[in-house]
């Protein structure tokens, strides 16, 4: 803007020394310089007004040049506040995760300390620690194999569901309590005790939803041993049985794999 009035100025200066030049007349000065001086007045004028025209587009290109910026840095700046508060959004979801996971792991933890005190109390009192029937619930003695698993003590974990099933075989938890055996033996490399383990999810819970689950490990195990033919017996039975399952899904994909 500045250049845009320094240019207006010196035309202003033109045109008024122009002006006198007029003035001046022919009586003035001779008549050769006159028409000279009034030519060169005029070219000057028309270069300072081609000038002006130029720096006027120069003017408007440097504030569109502006304007674009502007908009680049506000669409930039939008795109970066939506991204900070989806992390924000992810950071709070994360958060409320860890609190869950941290009252069930309390809640765990208060099922084995009662556990534990009615042991010591059983010392105590001159009684022999619990044994199985002493159990007191089979949620809370579920849960306290669960733990065992969840925080990878597979040997004590297994020994814990095989408690449970002795005393709870028929609950609504028992296919579960059977199936994670079969996952311990499987987590400590056991392949042939994870299928025993998987076979009796089967066997003895056949309408349980963990069969389709059993089942698919049962076909892995045996590819571990290097039991291709089992294995492929195994994948194809989940497959036929229950084609919807995500597990048919991920037999399909074994099946692939084995020559």
């Amino acid at each position: 803007m500045n250049r845009r009035r320094r240019t207006r100025s010196i035309v202003v200066l033109l045109a008024s020394a122009g002006a006198l030049v007029a003035l001046a007349g022919p009586g003035c000065a001779p008549g050769g310089y006159y028409n000279q001086s009034q030519s060169a007045l005029d070219s000057l004028l028309t270069s300072q007004a081609d000038l002006m025209r130029r720096v006027d587009r120069l003017d408007k290109k440097v504030d569109t040049t502006r304007e674009n910026v502007q908009a680049s840095r506000a669409s930039a700046d939008s795109r970066l506040g939506e991204l900070t508060q989806r992390m924000d959004v992810m950071e709070g979801k994360l958060e409320a995760s860890g609190i869950r996971f941290s009252e069930l792991a309390q809640k765990v933890d208060t099922v084995k300390q009662k556990i534990s005190s009615a042991d010591s109390a059983r010392v105590a009192q001159g009684l022999a620690p619990r044994d199985t029937t002493g159990i007191p619930d089979p949620e809370a003695a579920y849960q306290a194999a669960y733990s065992d698993i969840a925080s990878g003590r597979y040997d004590l974990a297994r020994q814990a569901f095989q408690q449970y099933l002795a005393h709870y075989p028929d609950t609504e938890e028992s296919d579960n309590a059977q199936y994670w055996i079969g996952e311990c033996a499987y987590a400590t490399g056991d392949f042939q005790g994870a299928i025993v383990g998987f076979e009796r999810v089967v066997l003895h819970y056949p309408k349980g939803d963990k069969v389709p689950a059993a089942l698919f490990k049962i076909g892995v195990s045996h590819a571990r041993l290097g039991h291709n033919e089992d294995a492929k017996k195994y994948f194809r039975m989940v497959i036929q049985r229950f084609p919807r399952s995500p597990e048919a899904s991920l037999a399909k994909e074994r099946l692939s794999q084995i020559p």
